[in-house]
């Protein structure tokens, strides 16, 4: 099993100092943000959510972000969880809430695992 990277995780242009994680919105784009100076929170943790869900399921797309289809026309999807060792990120479905018809809930399952006992 592997480690991730920082890149892997939070795009090519992340870097960490001993006081500062640095993200650049430019490497959160191809999963649908649109840099602004005044993004809210959510729309920022939900693409940096997105960017690390990439390492472990989603849609195989072309150099021009299209999807690659099979032959029912139907997106070819990748699944990598287990090749990660202490970090595991799924999709979990979506689905509309009984109260909330005008909202798409997306969900994101996050397990963090660790060596010590």
């Amino acid at each position: 099993m592997q480690t991730l990277t920082l890149q892997q995780l939070f795009g090519v242009n992340a870097v960490q100092t001993a006081t500062e994680l640095v993200i650049k919105k430019a490497d959160l784009v191809a999963v649908s943000l649109t840099p602004a100076s005044n993004n809210r929170a959510e729309q920022l943790l939900v693409a940096i959510l997105l960017k690390a869900l990439e390492n472990f399921q989603g849609s195989i797309t072309d150099e021009d972000g299209n999807y690659v289809t099979d032959q029912n026309n139907l997106p070819i999807e990748y699944d990598n969880r287990n090749l990660w060792e202490l970090l595991e990120i799924i999709k979990w479905g979506l689905y509309v809430p009984e109260k909330y018809t005008d909202r798409i809930r997306h969900q994101i399952i996050i397990h963090s695992y660790t060596h010590e006992v």
